[in-house]
């Protein structure tokens, strides 16, 4: 139900609710009056009783002394009725019916009822009408029934540090992948990234786990040079193949790759971002088989000094769209084709994207252990917190945003515009963050409106019996 649609409700509520207040006091008035005219009822039937029993004695008297007496019936039928007229009063005025359920008839109809009564409209006038005790206990009812998604400070205060330590994080610990000078600065690359890229610790976990995988898993997406693809796939070279590849993408490769080897090709992304498939005369593979060979060639690859893509990362070059950055000094923007290829020669790869994913999981953390802790400090129930769950999205929604928009105040800012100081796991944590809540909200909705559709078939119910 829309903003506008709700204030009439309260409105039209509001009316009812004071024209029903006013009858309250009417009946009230009537059964007072009606008590008082049964009183006095009574006392004049007493004293009629009292008047008719001396008549009867008088007109035993005059018979028995010998003078006749009229019927008294007879004297009454000649007597002319007297018609009692209503004492003068206030009157109340039946309210008006609206035919045919005019809904914005009924809503004018109630605001200039309200108006007269000095309700400020501008405000809910349901809360300036209905008794204290009335809204509190329905505020209760309802948070029962579907749970309390309010904010309070503490809840505000909770996002806002979430988001703000992630950015720090981001600013601090995530940074860029590596040292770099970029359009004449220089910017110091990420501790933790450097740890985990460090040539000869890469080197000797690469020859001690996964080096002997590189013979069981030849794959037909492997073309180092735009040479091996028969001149097919512009601008393929030794640094780049990888991010070209979808076959080498932690995520798309399970799809892609494995078609790939089920059909013996390669397929591969331009330099002018077109898609392009390239037949091999390799053997195809089964299901089975092509899933085992595509887990150890990723295996193989992952701590290589190219490394792997991070997930979706490939797809930046489809297209060649133009990006808002540039990659020299002249300040001509480039594709994002160029600028996925950058990023990736600058060592933002899958261990670069462990890395960042420090960021959406701090802003995780925070929320939701605080979701827990109040919960469980607030004697909340596992019910209680599935009813309340949109109340959590909301608040990972927005610390996600917090953290997304301190990513991109990041790049622009301190990096002079790096694409390489974008935190891609937080963008790409946005997303599930914001479907999530989408979801949890129609759910909600959902579940009111059929509580609501509950209570108007009792309601007809019990008007029909």
């Amino acid at each position: 139900m829309s903003g506008d649609k709700l204030s009439a409700a309260s409105a039209v509520v509001a009316n009812q609710a004071i024209t029903l207040t006013e009858l309250r006091g009417l009946f009230d008035q009537v059964e007072f009056d009606l008590k008082d005219v049964l009183e006095r009822e009574h006392h004049i039937s007493d004293t009629l009783d009292s008047v008719e029993s001396e008549f009867d004695a008088v007109r035993v008297s005059l018979q028995a002394l010998g003078i006749a007496v009229p019927a008294l019936e007879a004297a009454s039928s000649t007597a002319s009725p007297v018609r009692a007229e209503p004492p003068e009063g206030p009157r109340y005025a039946v309210p008006d019916v609206i035919p045919g359920g005019d809904f914005n008839q009924l809503h004018r109809l109630a605001e200039a009822r309200l108006d007269r009564w000095g309700i400020d409209l501008t405000r809910d006038p349901l809360q300036q009408v209905l008794p204290s005790g009335v809204i509190t206990r329905s505020l209760t009812a309802y948070t029962e029934e579907h749970g309390d998604i309010s904010w309070d400070k503490t809840d505000w205060a909770v996002v806002l540090v979430a988001g703000a330590l992630a950015t720090l994080l981001d600013v601090v610990l995530v940074r860029i992948p590596r040292d770099a000078t970029f359009l004449g600065a220089k910017y110091t690359g990420s501790p933790l990234t450097k740890w985990l890229q460090d040539g000869d610790r890469a080197k000797g976990i690469h020859d001690r786990f996964f080096k002997r995988l590189e013979k069981l898993a030849k794959v037909p997406f492997d073309a180092p040079t735009t040479k091996a693809t028969g001149g097919l796939v512009s601008g393929m070279r030794p640094a780049t193949h990888r991010l070209q590849s979808l076959g080498h993408d932690p995520v798309l490769g399970f799809f892609v790759g494995l078609a790939d080897l089920m059909h013996a090709t390669g397929t591969y992304i331009d330099k002018a971002g077109q898609l392009i498939q390239v037949t091999t005369d390799a053997v195809p593979l089964d299901l089975i088989s092509a899933l085992l060979t595509q887990v150890r060639h990723l295996l193989s690859d992952v701590y290589t000094p190219a490394g792997l893509p991070p997930p979706f990362f490939s797809l930046l070059q489809l297209g060649n769209l133009d990006s808002p950055f540039a990659l020299s000094p002249s300040g001509g923007k480039v594709p994002w084709t160029d600028v996925a290829r950058y990023m990736y020669t600058q060592g933002y790869d899958l261990r670069h994207f462990f890395t960042m994913g420090i960021t959406p999981g701090v802003v995780s953390a925070v929320i939701r252990g605080y979701w827990l802790l109040n919960s469980y400090a607030t004697g909340g129930t596992a019910a209680q917190r599935r009813l309340e769950h949109a109340k959590l999205t909301s608040m990972l929604l927005l610390g996600h945003a917090i953290a997304t928009s301190g990513t991109l105040l990041k790049t622009g800012l301190l990096f002079g515009m790096n694409p390489a100081a974008l935190n891609y796991n937080q963008i790409l944590a946005l997303a599930p963050a914001t479907i999530a809540w989408f979801k949890e909200a129609i759910a909600r909705d959902h579940r009111i409106d059929r509580a609501l559709a509950r209570e108007w078939e009792l309601l007809l119910a019990e008007s029909g019996g």
